[in-house]
């Protein structure tokens, strides 16, 4: 197998990381790029190391900018929550593409630590949990580490022009949690990622990618709260260069399917949609490379969405 296939292929491998740091759920649109979902036919190690800063703004169920959270209607009580809330972190990353097939599928495993501040989607945890209308500011600044992702099933099946992907994730509570506390570093609950996506080669070199993922959570330690599932749709086409480099856009959509339970359950379901780019760069082609994208948020509802970016640095060790 040449290295520029290779590379052309996994050049866009390297941004697993939930890049939407600031809604509801562990999982949210524009966390992939467009060939993120599918294992290259290479087996071998990537290693990933990025930084991930997030400057977003809650919105109320009309999709305005507002400083208020709706908690019940009878008795009327809504909490003045911080209207910017910005977040940072630093993202580690291991994958390993296996050899041989499963089932006549290539397969892989991925883990993804986090080491972040306060998300803004804790911030709303914290700001819904209230009692009583805030009308302080309070300061998100602790640091460590946060939730954990484990993919420990992932198969892709491929001709010559359609690549077929089914995983599934989950979200370890693994980042501090406690009830009302605002320097929360986790969402103190388990979320199961299910997914499938699809990927047809245009040409030799424009892909075009869609894929489905359905997140479901367990109930919220320490609270009678339980976060909706949620469905989320993502879109993206790539350009691939002949070194290797790449160049995309993508497109996503995230839904609340059903309500949520306890005594902080918002009264509204949530939604967003967005668009972003991204570009990698190969300084030792199929060894060493760099990643940047930018996603921002449009058309959302009774959640914090904003602009995100990413920057990142990439090792392959492939056999």
């Amino acid at each position: 197998m040449s290295l520029q296939r290779i590379i052309t292929i996994v050049s866009a491998c390297f941004c697993f990381l939930s890049s939407d740091l600031y809604s509801q759920g562990h999982y949210n649109g524009g966390s992939y790029n467009a060939n993120d979902f599918f294992i290259p036919p290479a087996s071998g190690w990537v290693f990933s190391l990025y930084y991930s800063y997030a400057d977003m703004n809650y919105h109320n169920h009309s999709g305005k900018r507002a400083e208020n959270i709706m908690i019940s209607e009878n008795p009327p009580l809504s909490l003045k929550a911080e209207q910017n809330v910005t977040t940072e972190s630093i993202i580690p990353m291991l994958i390993y593409f296996g050899k041989n097939k499963i089932i006549n599928a290539r397969w892989g495993v991925l883990a993804l630590p986090s080491i972040n501040n306060p998300t803004s989607g804790i911030a709303l945890d914290f700001y819904s949990g209230q009692t009583k209308l805030i009308n302080r500011t309070v300061n998100f600044r602790s640091y460590g580490f946060g939730d954990f992702y484990l993919q420990p099933i992932w198969l892709t099946w491929e001709n010559k022009r359609l690549s077929t992907t089914v995983s599934y994730g989950f979200w370890a509570p693994t980042g501090k949690y406690k009830a009302n506390d605002p320097e929360n570093l986790g969402l103190g609950y388990w979320s199961h990622n299910i997914r499938g996506a699809s990927r047809y080669k245009a040409s030799s070199k424009i892909n075009v990618m869609g894929a489905l993922t359905y997140e479901f959570n367990s109930g919220q330690k320490g609270t009678d709260f339980k976060e909706a599932s949620h469905l989320t749709l993502d879109t993206g086409v790539s350009y691939n260069f002949p070194a290797g480099h790449e160049i995309g856009i993508l497109g996503f959509g995230n839904i609340q399917l059903e309500d949520d339970k306890g005594t902080k359950a918002s009264l509204e379901k949530d939604t967003t949609y967005g668009l972003g780019i991204y570009g990698s760069y190969w300084i030792i082609p199929g060894k060493l490379g760099t990643l940047a994208r930018v996603t921002n948020n449009f058309f959302t509802q009774n959640r914090f969405g904003g602009i995100s970016f990413q920057i990142g640095v990439n090792y392959l060790f492939f056999k």
